[in-house]
């Protein structure tokens, strides 16, 4: 073995020189490692692995300066404190009982004298920024050993539904901690070999399989290295089938679905969910049927309500159904789940596959559109940053394949086409509305959004990318964490715009917490799958390609992949074909007729790879894959006379989809030649069977035997119970062969008004002759309804303070929207608007808004007037009805705020700034309140001022309180959140970003002077700090936000606004009752300016000022229910009174005279009778007087 020592002046000069360079160990110029297959046979594999070289790091540590290896193709070893190094992995398929051992047959090395390797931070979770968690040498550097010991390994066999498999660890980096010696192994020969009988997920069969599902053949040819050895059987590839299992109350609405993957040649059986019971016995029923009847994927339909989740670990995971042979954490069958709580839930994600595999739409700039969204943090796999490994994804994988542009959305300004600053949901919302058939995402997440971004639940639900549909990769925490709440995933999924599904065709995202590195390596691997280019032109379906990622990252991580594979789900039809590219017309020739008795049919094809497949009455006669440009499909005889749908699909194909006629050897056969229907009399003349119409229904029929038919009569019936059959028989006299008999308006039928739009309503035309022979033809015809939705109102106050908003005591118009979203027009709609409340009427009587045409929105405006003393944000709840000729009828509720409370004081952190801001209010005269929770919705408020506090007195902003605060501010809100360690110290969530703030690092104690900006409202103001805690982050501004306050020195920022035309913020390092008061500096006009920014009005007169400052009157809260608190500080011993007068001066409470003593003190007025309303306090405590505003509300 060849051996090469370097000595310690060249490897210190060559780090501090060359960080992160390429070091070259051998002759192999390529900058990757390699492991190829040498030889296989049935009970031996040799393998031999290369290493051209590596990179490193030079990292700071406590220890002094650290090399980090990077490699390409490696994966590091995740052991907290250890030596990081990485590891190379493979997989090999290996006998179905054996126990393997492994040989190293060759080896060659380089060694390195005085090398300090940087160690491992461990398996990190997505809610820790690597970035903060320090370095630390555990005990394996006080071992006086190799690390990791065994360059090559095994780890315990596996099984992948039809093969048993091992993966091999190659470690190539071995490092003596102790004697500070690094080996690096470059050229490595092994042996994989049989070495008796073993117990560990072993496989029952004795034979590799003859038959295999097509699409886990693919995962084996691309997961295993010695799956195409010479001496091992090819199997013969077969489709799959698919199980769902369902909530009773879905049956229906999943039918079409069915009778679409049937017509696609995807067997389908469907299952009651109440008829197996609980999650295990889900399992063991799925299970049982995987070795019974074969199965490939599983869909689940209905939420964990409905079809309750499996578990593993405690962790929620649909994909423990998958794990069938063996006790592992591969999976044997792909399984999806339509989370669903409701039938137009179920039906807008059936309606979403069958338009995408149908018919795509003909827009065809999108489906080359690809987008990445990450954070900045990191780095996670590939030592790469959340943003740089998405970046390569889109540059390196998609664009080279067969996509043209990447939209990309990154935390900070990256360059590229990254626009400066952070991303926002606008942007995202943006971005996905034009068009995109892939979104890859990795960084922050939550239940209800992507920190990165932070887009939201709330965003998803206002897209309008209708057709356009993309798929998604996500890797972010808890984004699918279905069970016992609606998450992110399902907002994806269940989205629509205007009745229309919207959002997401499929999503891949977790119910846990992510790692860093394991779930980065799953979706590189997904992109890799995605974009290679087999010679077969491969499916790829959705749950393939991410199982498949799973996988490999199970092989490289281990353990720690398993627990990622465990609850990434799949949301979406797991047997979908995902779209990557323009939809191409497919070129098929084929019989038009079958006749009796035939056993196959002949088809040419353009499309490489099709699935062509004949079925009939909802059962699969036969399917076939196109080769070399045509197929056969083969089936048993024919023996029933009728009509056989056909089609055939390919990636990135429209599918050709038609019918063929089985017609008889002998005799005559009448079959439809085609219809027209005639709705002019009875209906709208449009020439299409709407609702409420009778119709004429215009029919030929053609002879299409082999002898002449004799006296033809035909019947028309329909199983529809929308339908009514006045007219039902028509005669056609003799049809020579090949002859067709027009016969106009042969039958009539009555539309019922209820006629579902779009449905398809079925017909079947029964022909006999004057011998007996009887011809059956089924048929379908579309129904057209008028649908109509209320799409929204708006306020017009132009009569009163034209805020937009309707006030207590103001008249104004709300005009209310009304959409047909169906395919026929609806005829003199009439809407009305009725107040469900007491304090908001409607002055207008119904309106007539006339005939809306599909597709169209009417609007017209109602007049409303609000009681003078309608409380304050104040919920007025509306009823909108619609009601139309033919029994139209729409019904739906809104509500609006009647004013809103100013201020909402949010001190989630209990510290002093709540009174001193409330304090400020008083002054001000602002209505406000104070809660120590955030309520789950904020729209009664215009600003929110969230007090997060100082450590160790902090308050961690959680994703949950983020996402309300998100939502709150992408309505308009205004919101100043101040914390100490909230901007860099502590985890962000998706509302950080909206502030336009980048926490630099965590500061010392050094808060001092404080001053406004010469640039923006605070200039002139200056303060000095005194308060809880003086050490806070250091933040900067991105680009849009501006410096509102600077520490004098240390210089640096201490507030920071953003603006735009939605909302404003304000954000601060600082306490706000830590703000010492100087002359020209008041902490009560710094509150003024920042209600001004805010567009918050207020009154500030000297006498309250002087008067609330001496006496430190807060009232609290205010607006309030049942209970209002008086708080006032008191300088000497006084008598003090307090009256409460209505708006007509009336008193309603007196608490009669008492003398206090000096300092704090405290009144409270318990309400009984008095209905909510205005009111004014007054307290006088010896010679001062303070009056001021209260609000009770319900």
């Amino acid at each position: 073995m060849k051996k090469i020592t370097l000595t310690i002046v060249l490897l210190v000069s060559f780090v501090g020189t060359y960080a992160s360079d390429w070091v070259q160990v051998s002759g192999n110029q390529v900058k990757e490692s390699t492991v190829s297959l040498v030889q296989a046979t049935t009970g031996s594999t040799i393998l031999h692995y290369s290493l051209a070289g590596y990179s490193f790091n030079e990292i700071a540590t406590e220890r002094g300066a650290a090399m980090q290896i990077l490699c390409p193709e490696g994966s590091p070893i995740l052991l907290n404190g250890a030596p990081g190094l990485p590891l190379f992995t493979t997989s090999l398929i290996i006998p179905n009982q054996a126990k393997m051992r492994v040989n190293i047959i060759s080896s060659s090395y380089q060694e390195y004298q005085e090398v300090l390797i940087v160690p491992s931070k461990g398996n990190l979770t997505r809610d820790i920024d690597p970035a903060t968690v320090p370095y630390t040498f555990g005990k394996q550097y006080t071992n006086d050993a190799f690390y990791p010991g065994e360059v090559v390994a095994l780890r315990d066999p596996y099984i992948i539904r039809d093969y048993r498999g091992q993966t091999v660890l190659i470690q190539p980096f071995q490092y003596n901690p102790v004697t500070r010696v690094l080996r690096v192994y470059f050229d490595i020969k092994v042996e994989v070999v049989e070495d008796g009988t073993s117990n560990i997920n072993t496989l029952d069969a004795v034979e590799p399989p003859e038959i295999v599902n097509s699409q886990f053949n693919e995962i084996y040819q691309r997961h295993f290295i010695n799956y195409q050895s010479t001496d091992r059987y090819t199997p013969v590839e077969e489709e799959g089938n698919m199980l769902i299992i369902c909530y009773g109350a879905f049956m229906d609405s999943i039918q079409p679905f069915i009778d679409w993957k049937i017509r696609k040649g995807i067997p389908v059986e469907l299952v009651d969910v109440s008829t197996i019971g609980s999650a295990s016995a889900i399992k063991t029923y799925i299970a049982n049927y995987y070795n019974t009847k074969g199965l490939a994927f599983v869909l689940l339909v209905g939420d964990s309500q409905q079809v309750p989740s499996s578990t593993v670990g405690g962790n929620d995971s649909d994909n423990n159904y998958t794990y069938i042979v063996g006790s592992d954490h591969y999976p044997d069958v792909f399984c999806g789940r339509f989370s669903a709580e409701t039938e137009a839930q179920v039906t807008t994600q059936v309606q979403r596959v069958l338009e995408y595999e149908q018919t795509p739409v003909a827009d065809t700039a999108w489906y080359r559109k690809l987008i990445g969204i990450a954070s900045d943090q990191g780095p996670g796999d590939d030592n790469e940053y959340d943003y740089q490994h998405i970046r390569k994804i889109g540059n390196e994988k998609l664009l080279p394949y067969t996509y043209n542009y990447a939209y990309e959305y990154f935390d900070g300004s990256q360059g590229g086409n990254d626009a400066p600053g952070s991303p926002t949901p606008s942007m995202v919302a943006t971005g996905i509305n034009s068009g995109a058939t892939i979104i890859n995402y990795t960084g922050h997440g939550s239940d209800n959004a992507w920190s990165s971004s932070g887009f939201s639940s709330t965003n998803v639900n206002q897209l309008t990318n209708t057709g356009k549909l993309p798929f998604i990769f996500s890797v972010a925490c808890v984004n699918g964490n279905f069970v016992n709440s609606t998450c992110f995933a399902e907002a994806w999924m269940r989205a629509e715009d205007n009745g229309q599904p919207a959002g997401a065709i499929a999503t891949l995202m977790s119910t846990i917490n992510q790692s860093w590195n394991p779930p980065m390596g799953g979706q590189d691997e997904m992109n890799d799958i995605l974009t290679e280019a087999y010679s077969n032109n491969i499916k790829r379906t959705f749950a393939g390609i991410s199982m498949n990622g799973c996988m490999k990252m199970n092989d490289e991580y281990g353990s720690d992949g398993d627990e990622m594979t465990d609850t990434w789900t799949v949301f979406g039809d797991p047997s979908l074909v995902i779209r990557t590219s323009i939809p191409q017309n497919m070129s098929v020739s084929h019989a038009n007729e079958l006749h009796l008795g035939e056993t196959s049919m002949t088809l040419t094809c353009n499309a490489n790879g099709a699935k062509a497949a004949l079925t009939f009455n909802g059962e699969i006669l036969g399917t076939a894959i196109v080769s070399g440009g045509s197929a056969t499909i083969t089936f048993e005889a024919l023996t029933e006379l009728g009509t056989a749908d056909f089609v055939v699909s390919a990636y990135n194909y429209k599918p050709y989809i038609t019918t063929i006629d089985i017609i008889p050897e002998l005799g005559p056969f009448m079959a439809i030649a085609g219809k027209v229907i005639n709705d002019v009399p009875g209906g709208n003349g449009n020439g299409q069977m709407d609702y409420a119409e009778d119709i004429l229904l215009t029919m030929s029929l053609t002879n299409i035997g082999v002898e002449a038919g004799y006296g033809i009569t035909s019947i028309l019936s329909s199983t529809s119970p929308y339908i009514e059959i006045t007219a039902d028989s028509a005669s056609f006299g003799d049809l020579a062969v090949g002859d067709t008999v027009v016969v106009t308006d042969a039958y009539a039928f009555s539309v019922a008004n209820n006629l579902p739009n779009m449905s398809l309503v079925p017909f079947t035309l029964t022909s006999t002759d004057q011998d007996g022979n009887e011809w059956v033809s089924n048929f379908m015809m579309p129904g057209h309804s008028a649908k109509l939705i209320f799409t929204g109102f708006s306020i017009d106050d132009a009569a009163g303070n034209n805020n937009g908003k309707l006030d207590a005591g103001e008249t104004a118009n709300i005009s209310l929207s009304v959409k047909n979203t169906g395919s026929s027009e609806a005829y003199q709609v009439i809407t009305q608007l009725m107040a469900n409340n007491g304090y908001v009427t409607v002055n207008s009587d119904p309106l007539n808004y006339g005939d809306i045409a599909p597709g169209v929105t009417n609007s017209m405006a109602f007049n409303v007037s609000a009681a003078g003393d309608t409380p304050a944000g104040y919920t007025a709840n509306f009823t909108v009805e619609a009601l139309g000729n033919f029994d139209l009828v729409m019904t739906d509720d809104f509500y609006t705020i009647v004013g809103q409370i100013p201020v909402l004081i949010l001190n989630l952190a209990n510290v002093a700034s709540a009174d001193t801001m409330m304090a400020c209010l008083q002054v001000l005269q602002v209505g406000g309140e104070v809660q120590d929770t955030l309520p789950s919705s904020l729209e009664i408020y215009t600003s929110v001022f969230v007090l997060l506090g100082s450590f160790p007195n902090n308050h961690v902003l959680t994703e949950d309180e983020g996402n309300i605060l998100v939502t709150f501010l992408q309505n308009g809100g205004r919101v100043y959140m101040e914390g100490g360690d909230t901007w860099s110290a502590d985890t962000l969530t998706a509302l950080h970003p909206m502030f336009f703030i980048k926490g630099t690092e965590d500061g010392m104690d050094d808060l001092g002077t404080i001053v406004g900006d010469e640039s923006n409202f605070l200039a002139g103001y200056s303060f000095e700090y005194n308060g809880f805690n003086s050490s806070v982050d250091h933040i900067v501004p991105y680009p849009g936000g501006k410096v509102l306050m600077s520490n004098v020195s240390p210089e640096y920022n201490t507030a920071i606004s953003y603006e735009n035309d939605i909302y404003k913020t304000v954000g601060a390092v600082f306490q706000f009752d830590g703000m010492t008061n100087q002359e020209g500096s008041t902490k009560e006009g710094m509150m003024a300016k920042i209600l001004e920014f805010f567009g918050v009005s207020f009154t500030w007169t000297e006498l309250d000022e002087t008067a609330a400052l001496n006496m430190g009157v807060i009232a609290y809260p205010n607006p309030f229910n049942d209970q209002v608190t008086f708080k006032l500080n008191l300088d000497e011993k006084s008598p003090v009174t307090l009256e409460v007068f209505d708006l007509t001066g009336r008193v309603v409470y007196s608490a009669g005279q008492k003398v206090m003593n000096p300092g704090p003190q405290k009144l409270v007025w318990n309400v009984q009778d008095t209905p909510p309303g205005i009111y004014t306090y007054r307290i006088k405590a010896g010679n001062t007087l303070i009056t001021n505003k209260l609000v009770r509300v319900n």
